[in-house]
């Protein structure tokens, strides 16, 4: 008897741990954001090879700022459900807006760049409500983030081979 109550009660703790709320929405103008150790210039060259698939309508150095176009595609978000099932395609776009940062690190005082990237994702819904904006999953901005990582250790490799090459 004791132990059939134990083995309840043990189960019951291990049943109620596992269940853990939802975690909160992301707010949709909350950027995803990285501080990259270097040079702004390097950066920004970065961030400008890892847009070159996009259409970038605004490129401003002196603020920071990089903004792609919109593109627009056709979605269907029911794609694997029932076939019989009527669903029309959904119009969505999205643009990216990239800010860049100059800043330094307190301890050593190197230079250092905060890389801001936010993604409008928009659907048309109907007539009267126009394009709503929804959120991300996120996929894309992160994508983007380790992109420019990569570019600047690609940078900064092929400068410390330059340097090297020099010395010889």
């Amino acid at each position: 008897m004791f132990k059939s109550k134990v083995y309840f009660l043990l189960t019951l703790v291990l049943l109620g741990g596992c269940a853990s709320p939802q975690p909160l929405p992301r707010p949709l103008d909350y950027p995803y954001a990285f501080i990259f150790r270097g040079m702004f210039n390097d950066v920004w060259t970065a961030t400008v090879t890892v847009l070159d698939i996009y259409s970038i309508t605004v490129a401003n150095r002196d603020a920071g700022l990089l903004q792609t176009d919109w593109a627009g595609f056709r979605s269907n978000p029911e794609l694997y459900d029932h076939p019989d099932k009527e669903q029309f395609l959904e119009e969505v776009r999205y643009r990216l807006k990239i800010k860049l940062s100059k800043a330094f690190i307190e301890t050593s005082g190197e230079p250092a760049v905060r890389v801001q990237v936010i993604k409008e994702l928009q659907h048309y819904k109907n007539f009267y409500s126009d394009w709503q904006r929804i959120p991300t999953d996120g996929h894309e901005e992160k994508l983007i983030l380790y992109r420019i990582r990569q570019n600047l250790r690609i940078l900064q490799r092929q400068k410390r081979l330059r340097k090297g090459s020099k010395a010889l």
